[in-house]
């Protein structure tokens, strides 16, 4: 989670750190957010020497993207189920649905069991 508005120096930002310790090559799927398309992160891209490419999901396509299959279930389960209490952070309690969610090696699984992202098999 971050703070602010996603911009093309924040992603970069992202990109740098996760893959800081990769050892092959990574094909990363992103939807076509403005600053997954920025020149400052296609430049990025092209001096990792092809360590990493970007594959864009068509414009709406959340039944491609297993990141909708999270959000729909804390929509049922969690974060949006249950009200805040008074002065609870909206934050927080995020967090600690996605760590409830991270700590289930099944339930992480299973967002990349519908058909419909069958790609991220490959």
């Amino acid at each position: 989670m971050y703070t602010g508005k996603l911009n093309a120096e924040a992603f970069v930002d992202f990109l740098k750190r996760f893959m800081s310790h990769r050892r092959r090559p990574v094909f990363l799927v992103v939807d076509g957010h403005p600053s997954h398309k920025a020149k400052l992160v296609a430049k990025y891209i092209a001096a990792t020497e092809e360590q990493l490419e970007l594959h864009f999901l068509p414009p709406y396509a959340p039944d491609l993207n297993p990141d909708e299959f999270v959000w729909s279930h804390l929509r049922q389960h969690g974060t949006f189920k249950t009200p805040l209490r008074q002065n609870e952070s909206l934050r927080r309690r995020v967090e600690h649905d996605l760590a409830r969610i991270r700590s289930q090696p099944w339930l992480v699984r299973s967002f990349f069991h519908a058909s419909s992202v069958a790609y991220t098999a490959d």
